[in-house]
């Protein structure tokens, strides 16, 4: 994951309901095919929506040889932080995926996280949700994000945080331009709970117009949306990191997991 950068103090609240925003969806491929579904089994946030919303993507982490098919196991560094994620670190277990915090000899990296990224999954638009249990440890950030796709973003490189969560109960979401220039529209929400006990819905709704955020389905934030206009691709992930606050330097045994991964389109805008 990437630095937060500058975050509005404001946080703006919505009254009314998606107008379209859906047109030029692009779903180039997914684990299963698209899913009528009835409003009861929509994410609540989509049951207040107009349109006619199909799953296009899930993952319950139930199958080793579905999630070997949706997903790489990455080895990756990353900016700003000492962490290095490596595939060991992906454990799929009961019906979780679990990215393992723990630790290494090197000077540069001392700690190590998980990180994955759907292989052939890219979308465009649609309602983006996972429930995950983050890490009981301070300075970890553990992270549902989406990135555009390289062989398709053209000139302009984008990144959605659904959510950067940081021990015990702060969200932080962002919709980040990169290239060609930056541009960053962020907020932080502290939850009234701790995050770590159990499982806890994150979401984004993006759209052609704007972008929403949610957190056990109550929106959070919102955005316009004048730059991500592509097919992107999900990722999971966690680190060690500053901007995530102070850790004690043990983070062995902890853990991010992830109970689901769901995505939704809108088939009618």
């Amino acid at each position: 994951m990437t630095r937060p950068g500058s975050v509005l103090n404001r946080r703006r609240f919505l009254t009314g309901a998606v107008a379209g925003g859906m047109a030029g969806a692009a779903l180039l491929a997914s684990p299963r095919s698209l899913l009528a579904l009835t409003s009861n089994d929509l994410p609540a946030p989509l049951q207040r929506m107009d349109g006619d919303w199909q799953l296009t993507f899930q993952d319950d982490f139930d199958d080793l040889n579905r999630f070997q098919q949706t997903w790489d196991r990455m080895r990756i560094g990353g900016d700003g932080h000492p962490t290095m994620r490596y595939p060991k670190n992906v454990v799929m277990r009961e019906g979780e995926l679990d990215l393992k915090l723990g630790h290494q000899a090197d000077p540069k990296r001392p700690f190590t996280g998980g990180y994955v990224r759907t292989r052939t999954f890219r979308q465009t638009y649609g309602y983006f949700e996972c429930e995950m249990r983050i890490a009981r440890e301070a300075g970890v950030n553990n992270a549902f994000w989406l990135i555009s796709d390289r062989e398709t973003e053209g000139d302009t490189h984008f990144e959605l945080d659904v959510a950067e969560v940081k021990y015990p109960n702060i969200v932080q979401v962002s919709a980040r331009r990169w290239r060609p220039e930056k541009k960053v529209l962020a907020a932080s929400y502290r939850a009234h709970i701790r995050l770590d006990d159990t499982f806890h819905r994150y979401a984004m709704l993006w759209t052609r117009q704007g972008f929403r955020f949610y957190v056990d389905d109550m929106e959070v934030f919102d955005a316009p949306n004048d730059f991500a206009h592509t097919p992107a691709l999900l990722l999971l992930s966690n680190a060690v990191a500053p901007f995530a606050g102070k850790n004690d330097g043990d983070v062995a045994g902890a853990a991010t997991s992830i109970r689901t991964v769901r995505v939704f389109q809108n088939t009618s805008a």
